[in-house]
C-alpha cells in the first residue's frame, strides 16, 4: 500500500511528462507578448514624452484579448495551408501565429513613438491580435494533448510558463532597454518567440484533435435526434415552443425599438462621416430584414428558416465589423444596442448599491463609455445570432413545423457557421442542461470574486502601510511572482491528488483566507514619520513577505485549479471555441461590479473591515460548488484524476 507521502510524490512526478513540459514552453510563449504591449510599452511611451492621456488610450490595444472568441471558430475549423497541411490543424495554426508574432514584435521595436505614435499603436495592436490568436490554439492544444488526469498539471505549468514569460517581458525587457535601447530589447523579445516555435516543431499533433468527418457525424446524429423527437407529421398545426416565440419578440419588437431608442438617445458616434451614415443605413436594413424574417416565421412560411439564418449571419457580420472599425479608427463609428445600455445600467445599479452600502456612489458615465457599449453590444448580438442558428437547427417545434434542414437546403456558409460557432454552444448547454450550465457560468464569473476586490486596492494599501515603491516592487512583484509560480505548481498537484471539485472549493477558501492575511499588516504598528524614507522596519518587512507569500501562493493555486476546471468543461470537438468563450466570460462580474466599488468600501469601512468583507465574497462560489457537486458535476472528472494517479 502506498503511503500518503508516496502518493503526493507520485502526484508531483506528473510534471516529468514530456507533454506537460511542452505545455510549459507554450505557456511561456503565451505570456511573453502581453506585457510587451502593456506595462513595458507604457514605460517606453512615458520615456518618449507621450502624454498620459495617450498612454491611457493604448488600453484599446487589449481588444483582441476580449474578443478573441469571435475568430476562435476560424482557428478551430479553417485550414491554413501550408501550415496545417504539413503540421496538422493545431500545430499549423500555432506556428503561423508565432511567426506572425515574431515579425510584429520586431516591427513594434523598430517604431518610434515620439515621431509616429500611430505606427506604434498599429504594431502593438497586431502583437495583441496574434498573441490572442496564439492563446486560442495553446488552450485547445493543452486540453487535447493531455489526458484528463493530467489537466491539473497542464494548468499548473501553463500558468508557470505564462508568469515567467510575463516576468521576462517586463524585468528582462526593461534591463535590456536600459543597457542597449528599446529597439534591441524588443528584438531580443521577438527572438524568444523561438521557444514556442521550437516546441511546436518537436511535439506531435494531438490525437484528440477532431476531424471534419467526426463533427459531420455528430451533426448528423443531432439532426436525427431532433427529427425523431419533434413529432414530424403534425405539420403546420404544431404550436410554437417558447424559443420561437422569443425569436418573434426579438425580431418584431425588441430589435426595431432598440434601433429607434439608440438613434433617439445618442447611443452612437456623431453622424458626421460617411462611415457613420453607412453604419446607420446597415442597421436600418438589418432591422427591416429582421421584421421580414419575423413575419415569415409568424406566418409559418417555408422561407422562414432561411430568412432567420440570413438575418443571424448578417447581424453577426455587422457586429464583428463594428469592433475593428471602432478600435482601429480614431473616433470610429459605432451604433450601440439599447439593451446593451440596459445591461450596463443594471450593472451600474448593482455596483452603485454595493458602493452605497459603504457610503459612496458611482458615476453612471463609467458604465456608458463607447468601449463598454461596443463590447456589450457585440456580446448580446453575438448571443442572439447564435440563438437563432440553434433555433433553426435544433428546436423541436421548428423541426415539427418546417422539417429538419438537410445540408442541400442550406447555404454552405450557414453550415459552416453552424458547425464552427453554434454547435459549441449547443453542445455545452445540451451536455449539462440549462440549469447546470447556468450555474457553471455563474461559478465562472464569481469564482475569483474575493480576489478581484483587491485588484486595484493592494498597492494603495501597501503605500498606506508605509512601504516604499522599491519595497513594493521587490516584495509584491518579484518575490510575489515566484510565490505565484510555486502556487501554480502546487495547484496542479492538488488537482491531480484531490480531483477538480474538492480542489475548486479549496482554491476558493485559500483565496478568501489570503484576504484575511492582510489584517496582519493592517493591525501592525505603522513606522514613525522619521522612518518613512527608509521604509518599514525589518519586522514589518518580514511580515510583508509573509502576507505576499500567502496571497500569491493561494492566488496561483486558485488560478491553476480554475484553469483545470475550465479545461474539463470543454468538449474535445470544440476546445478552441468553448475555452475562448469561457475565459472571456469569467471576468464580467469582477470588471463591471466588484472592482469599481472596491474603493468605496475601503473609504467607508477602513482597511481591516474591507479585508473581512472582501473574504465574504467567496460564499456564493462555495454555494455553487456544493450545489454542482450534489448534481454530480465533476464526479467523472475527479474519478478520472484519481484513476490516473493510482495508475493501472
Amino acid at each position: 500500500m502506498v503511503s500518503p507521502s508516496g502518493r503526493w510524490l507520485e502526484a508531483w512526478r506528473v510534471y516529468t511528462d514530456p507533454r506537460v513540459l511542452a505545455i510549459f514552453a507554450l505557456g511561456f510563449s503565451s505570456g511573453l507578448p502581453i506585457m510587451l504591449v502593456a506595462t513595458t510599452l507604457a514605460t517606453w511611451l512615458a520615456e518618449e514624452g507621450v502624454s498620459k492621456a495617450s498612454i491611457g488610450l493604448f488600453a484599446y490595444v487589449f481588444a483582441p484579448y476580449t474578443f478573441k472568441f469571435a475568430w476562435a471558430p476560424l482557428v478551430d475549423r479553417m485550414p491554413l495551408p501550408p501550415f496545417t497541411t504539413l503540421l496538422g490543424r493545431r500545430r499549423g495554426w500555432l506556428l503561423a501565429s508565432q511567426l506572425a508574432l515574431l515579425v510584429s514584435i520586431w516591427a513594434l521595436g523598430q517604431s518610434d513613438p515620439a515621431s509616429d505614435l500611430y505606427r506604434t499603436a498599429v504594431c502593438a495592436l497586431l502583437v495583441a491580435f496574434f498573441s490572442a490568436s496564439q492563446d486560442i490554439v495553446v488552450d485547445a492544444f493543452r486540453i487535447e494533448i493531455l489526458p484528463e488526469a493530467k489537466l491539473g498539471a497542464g494548468a499548473g505549468v501553463v500558468v508557470l510558463g505564462y508568469r515567467i514569460g510575463m516576468w521576462v517581458a517586463t524585468a528582462g525587457a526593461l534591463l535590456l532597454a536600459e543597457a542597449a535601447g528599446w529597439s534591441t530589447a524588443y528584438t531580443a523579445m521577438a527572438l524568444l518567440v523561438f521557444v514556442g516555435i521550437g516546441t511546436v516543431l518537436l511535439v506531435p499533433e494531438p490525437e484528440a484533435s477532431p476531424t471534419v468527418g467526426a463533427r459531420s457525424e455528430r451533426m448528423r446524429r443531432a439532426d436525427e435526434a431532433v427529427g425523431r423527437d419533434s413529432g414530424i407529421g403534425d405539420g403546420r398545426a404544431c404550436p410554437f415552443g417558447i424559443m420561437p416565440r422569443f425569436a418573434l419578440l426579438g425580431l418584431l419588437l425588441l430589435e426595431p425599438v432598440s434601433l429607434l431608442f439608440a438613434l433617439a438617445f445618442g447611443l452612437h458616434s456623431p453622424l458626421t462621416g460617411g462611415l457613420d451614415i453607412l453604419l446607420v443605413a446597415a442597421e436600418v436594413g438589418l432591422a427591416v430584414l429582421g421584421i421580414g424574417a419575423g413575419r415569415a416565421l409568424l406566418a409559418r412560411s417555408a422561407r422562414a428558416p432561411r430568412l432567420l439564418l440570413d438575418w443571424a449571419l448578417s447581424s453577426l457580420l455587422l457586429a464583428i465589423l463594428q469592433v475593428p472599425l471602432w478600435a482601429f479608427l480614431a473616433e470610429g463609428p459605432y451604433l450601440a444596442e439599447s439593451y446593451a445600455w440596459l445591461v450596463l445600467r443594471a450593472a451600474h445599479l448593482l455596483a452603485d448599491s454595493l458602493a452605497r452600502l459603504a457610503g459612496g456612489s458611482l458615476d453612471p458615465s463609467l458604465f456608458s463609455s463607447p468601449l463598454w457599449l461596443v463590447a456589450v453590444s457585440f456580446w448580446l448580438r453575438f448571443a442572439f445570432a447564435v440563438f437563432l442558428y440553434g433555433l433553426v437547427h435544433f428546436d423541436r417545434s421548428m423541426a415539427a413545423i418546417f422539417g429538419p434542414l438537410s445540408p442541400h437546403r442550406v447555404a454552405r456558409v450557414h453550415l459552416w457557421v453552424r458547425q464552427a460557432v453554434v454547435e459549441p454552444f449547443h453542445d455545452f448547454f445540451h451536455r449539462h442542461g440549462v440549469a447546470v450550465a447556468g450555474a457553471i457560468l455563474a461559478l465562472i464569473s464569481l469564482y475569483k470574486a474575493s480576489d478581484a476586490m483587491l485588484t486595484l486596492m493592494a498597492n494603495p494599501f501597501y503605500i498606506d502601510m508605509g512601504f516604499s515603491k522599491a519595497q513594493i516592487a521587490w516584495v509584491g512583484k518579484t518575490f510575489g511572482l515566484w510565490m505565484t509560480l510555486l502556487g501554480g505548481l502546487l495547484g496542479g498537484a492538488v488537482v491531480y491528488r484531490l480531483g477538480l471539485i474538492r480542489s475548486l472549493a479549496l482554491g476558493v477558501v485559500a483565496m478568501a483566507a489570503s484576504n484575511l492575511a492582510f489584517l496582519l499588516l493592517a493591525w501592525s504598528p505603522h513606522p514613525p514619520a522619521a522612518d518613512q524614507e527608509m521604509g518599514a522596519d525589518l519586522w514589518r518587512l518580514a511580515l510583508f513577505h509573509l502576507v505576499i507569500l500567502v496571497e500569491n501562493l493561494s492566488g496561483g493555486l486558485g488560478t491553476t485549479v480554475f484553469v483545470a476546471y475550465l479545461s474539463s468543461l470543454c468538449n474535445a470537438h470544440y476546445t478552441a471555441v468553448q475555452y475562448a468563450l469561457l475565459t472571456s466570460f469569467m471576468q464580467l462580474f469582477g470588471k463591471f461590479v466588484l472592482v469599481p466599488s472596491s474603493g468605496f468600501f475601503v473609504e467607508a469601512l477602513g482597511w481591516p473591515a474591507f479585508f473581512v468583507t472582501s473574504s465574504l465574497f467567496a460564499l456564493p462560489s462555495l454555494f455553487l460548488i456544493a450545489w454542482l457537486q450534489r448534481r454530480g458535476m465533476g464526479a467523472e472528472g475527479s474519478q478520472a484524476i484519481v484513476d490516473g494517479f493510482r495508475g493501472p
